[in-house]
């Protein structure tokens, strides 16, 4: 086996991870009451879109999808635009480490301090091989859900499933942004660690995405359940990070999440830069050891000039953008394949 091919089960529990990094993101579908429906709906969804990214990848190296099927230059600057975005995405992940460690008051070393020690950590995910990534993932994943499942398990006393009634309570128009938030966030975005991972590569390792996505899916649709009964609607709404806050009704607790959150958000920002360093280093391998500062210092700039939590409008509309677009490449490459196969048959 190649020092850098990654097992099924690592895939999985890189893949559930990522996902995981979007536990306690500012918008999305955990600010709201119904916020556990839509989270099983989200794992529905996750399936058919899981399927066209790896229908489109088919176990390339992330840098060669696009070119190959699209051609060179509109493959290239499809794949480039990508880049970016897996770089904006990254940068985001690492703003929002840094804020929720300084709005929830965890320790004294400010945003900029906070994202000098996730850089060093993403630094290392980035020196080392996927197979080393793996191994990493394999150690954290299992003590993360279990975290998370003994934070429930505190705080059910303070639960109330009165507060869960009536359903969709809240107004269209916030399920509708918080659906779009999420989607893009755990959803879309998960073509960049489908794309380098290449879980499209064999049965197994498509197995394993589909099932990290619909497992971590489901553990955060448990999760939500705890937060809209324990805090109820209209509280859920207003916290940035409820699940913090539903944690914090019980003793010390809120200290298994904010574990979580300091294990898992790492892994979501280098697999989004891992993408682009993977693309890099197809296109330009002589300047591998250049790119993993490189691209951690475009993330914390990105980082530090990310769209305001107060600019709901038009963050909303960047994220639909965002999702279409993660959607049309792969959406691209498959019916190209399509077509040029049925040519083949004639």
């Amino acid at each position: 086996m190649d020092r850098d091919e990654l097992t099924a089960r690592q895939c999985y529990f890189l893949l559930f991870l990522f996902l995981l990094g979007n536990l306690v993101t500012a918008a999305g579908v955990k600010g709201t009451q119904a916020g556990w429906l839509l989270f099983l709906l989200l794992g529905v969804v996750l399936l058919p879109v899981y399927a066209l990214f790896h229908k489109a990848s088919e176990g390339r190296p992330a840098g060669e999808i696009f070119v190959k099927t699209l051609g060179n230059v509109p493959g290239m600057i499809l794949t480039a635009l990508y880049c970016i975005l897996a770089v904006l995405m990254a940068g985001d992940a690492m703003r929002l480490f840094a804020d929720f460690i300084v709005i929830n008051d965890l320790n004294d070393a400010g945003a900029w301090g906070n994202t000098a020690l996730l850089t060093l950590a993403i630094l290392l995910m980035l020196l080392c091989s996927l197979r080393s990534l793996g191994k990493a993932a394999w150690a954290v994943q299992p003590l993360a859900v279990f975290l998370l499942l003994l934070s429930v398990v505190v705080t059910v006393k303070k639960a109330d499933f009165h507060r869960l009634l009536p359903l969709f309570s809240e107004s269209p128009k916030l399920l509708l942004r918080s659906a779009v938030s999420s989607f893009a966030a755990m959803i879309a975005a998960s073509y960049f660690p489908v794309a380098t991972l290449g879980t499209g590569g064999s049965k197994a390792k498509r197995l394993a995405a589909y099932a990290a996505g619909t497992s971590a899916c489901v553990l955060l649709a448990l999760l939500s359940l705890r937060d809209a009964s324990v805090l109820g609607s209209p509280a859920i709404e207003l916290f940035r990070f409820p699940m913090f806050a539903a944690a914090a009704t019980t003793r010390h607790s809120q200290i298994l999440i904010s574990s979580v959150f300091v294990l898992v958000q790492p892994f979501r920002a280098a697999l989004c830069l891992r993408y682009t360093q993977a693309c890099l280093e197809y296109w330009l391998p002589r300047l591998k050891y250049w790119y993993p500062p490189v691209l951690l210092s475009l993330a914390v700039l990105s980082g530090s000039l990310s769209w305001s939590s107060e600019q709901v409008r038009w963050r909303t509309a960047g994220e639909i953008a965002v999702s279409v677009l993660l959607l049309a490449g792969p959406l691209a490459v498959a019916i190209v394949q399509r077509i040029k196969a049925k040519r083949s048959q004639v």
